[in-house]
């Protein structure tokens, strides 16, 4: 269907199976921007040890004498990738939970193999070249052209603007020139990190935006989905109009079994069974109004069930206890003496 026809957001449903898939709204440039500024902090506070130890090695290697050179030099090797590797996994260990945690901030925590499922058309050449050349490809060339050129402009910006620092510190000596030129670099850094992350944010508003679009519905696609989980409206109304039939013939299955009909008389039938050996109280077998009631009378008559009329009775026990329910015990009084009345005939008829 064409694109301009998708005018309806996704359904709930739709959006759960693009989920699944690994198919949601995502920046990669938040957690490049983060790892990048958050690692040249950490190499800054922790740059110095990791210099320290760098030239411990090599005034360790300059010390050592010609006859243990070879045995020396290995444990100063040792020694110093020991140092350097303690200073560096902290560096790692938090760039991995930087890019960890860039991403379940952006759409949760997500595990699936979908994406890495084999698809023929990936390595199709005329796929791939429609690729290249689509506007998608062509503008997100132009994004990152745009980033890199504000990038090296806010770059040249900072070091212009500190050109005498630059000049001056070749001037200083080697340790206060070289503190001064690394305090620089990282200025440098730590700025154009914060650029690409605020370049990352608006990246990822756009992401959403075009994602939103790229997943709307037509009006035909949602209700077809509304069809397939709800199920036909029509194949559903004859579901409930065949259990409907099922359970009424249930239910008049157990009129025979009932003591007493009571009744409206016509739009009102509710059959009770007592039995006082099983039934702490009276208890609704069947009831309904209308043809139904009319049919329960019926098949009542046809059992020899007892069919009393009492209205106000009927009109007030019809909505207060449903069908294979006790009657509640406001009715045990009138439903009694019906009951005792019943019995009593009963009785008589067989004495």
């Amino acid at each position: 269907m064409a694109q301009e026809n998708k005018t309806e957001k996704a359904t709930p449903h739709r959006r759960k199976k693009l989920r699944q898939e690994g198919n949601v709204a995502k920046s990669p440039e938040i957690a490049s921007s983060l790892t990048v500024l958050v690692s040249s902090m950490i190499i800054f506070f922790t740059g110095t040890l990791i210099f320290r130890e760098v030239l411990l090695y090599f005034a360790g290697i300059s010390q050592v004498s010609p006859g243990s050179f070879q045995m020396t030099v290995q444990e100063i090797m040792r020694s110093s990738f020991l140092g350097i590797t303690k200073l560096l996994v902290p560096l790692f260990i938090t760039t991995l939970l930087i890019v960890v945690l860039s991403h379940v901030a952006q759409f949760g925590f997500i595990f699936t193999l979908k994406p890495l499922q084999f698809k023929p058309g990936r390595i199709n050449p005329v796929e791939g070249i429609k690729k290249m050349l689509s506007l998608t490809t062509l503008f997100e060339l132009v994004k990152n052209s745009l980033k890199v050129a504000l990038l090296l402009g806010v770059a040249l910006f900072i070091l212009k603007g500190s050109f005498d620092l630059v000049v001056g510190s070749s001037q200083l000596p080697v340790r206060e020139g070289l503190m001064s030129f690394l305090n620089l670099l990282f200025r440098v850094v730590i700025v154009l990190g914060v650029v690409a992350f605020l370049i990352a944010l608006m990246d990822l508003a756009y992401k959403k935006w075009d994602y939103e679009k790229r997943i709307r519905m037509s009006k035909q696609e949602v209700k077809d989905e509304y069809k397939q989980l709800e199920g036909n409206p029509q194949i559903k109304a004859k579901l409930k109009s065949r259990m409907r039939e099922i359970s009424r013939g249930r239910m008049m299955a157990e009129v025979p079994k009932a003591s007493v009909v009571i009744t409206n008389p016509t739009h009102i039938a509710i059959a009770l069974r007592y039995d006082p050996e099983k039934d702490k109280a009276p208890v609704v077998v069947a009831k309904g109004k209308g043809d139904i009631a009319k049919r329960i009378v019926d098949v009542a008559q046809e059992n020899d069930i007892p069919v009393l009329e009492r209205q106000e009775l009927a009109r007030a026990l019809y909505p207060a206890v449903e069908i294979g329910e006790e009657i509640p015990p406001k009715f045990y009084r009138a439903i009694a003496e019906i009951i005792a009345f019943v019995m009593f005939r009963h009785r008589k008829a067989y004495a």
